[in-house]
């Protein structure tokens, strides 16, 4: 071998051995790479995990406190109606009467207590209608704590979203 073969030997072995560390120095660069992606995707994955679980924690809180709304909703509803049933056992036995207010000239009874000095009569009311008008404000009154129970609910359910989305 002459020294030009030898020289372009040493030089083809030199280009051969930098392209060869070049592209091994670029595939184990790839190699880091994938596992830096690898380890960033784990690392997602396992955000998305605990921000599931805690929304799924939230979520079954949530569900909990609108449990316990609607019982002590209905609770007070039942409250409610066993009180109008004993004013309405009162009504029908006279222990209770309701009565309206009257012009004292609508009435000839009106106008004995007036001349007795009584600016105001009452007329009774019959039971029947006492327990009509009880009825009404029974209805009347279930349907704001309905309302309220909702109020309260949205508020619980916008209070479990907003602490989902701050964790």
């Amino acid at each position: 071998m002459t020294r030009i073969q030898s020289f372009g030997a040493v030089v083809l072995a030199l280009c051969l051995g930098l392209i060869g560390g070049y592209l091994w120095g670029g595939h184990r660069q790839a190699l880091i790479d994938e596992g830096r992606a690898a380890e960033v995707s784990e690392q997602h994955a396992l955000a998305l995990a605990n921000a599931a679980e805690r929304y799924r924690e939230a979520e079954r809180g949530g569900q909990a406190a609108v449990a316990a709304i609607t019982a002590a909703a209905q609770q007070e509803k039942d409250n409610a109606k066993k009180q109008m049933d004993v004013l309405r056992g009162e009504l029908r036995t006279g222990a209770v009467r309701l009565s309206v207010a009257v012009d004292a000239a609508s009435a000839a009874a009106a106008a004995q207590a007036a001349a007795a000095g009584d600016r105001e009569a009452r007329a009774d009311l019959l039971p029947a209608a006492a327990g009509r008008i009880l009825d009404f404000a029974l209805e009347g009154d279930d349907i704001v704590r309905d309302l309220n129970a909702c109020i309260d609910k949205y508020h619980r359910a916008e209070q479990v979203i907003n602490e989902a989305g701050q964790q």
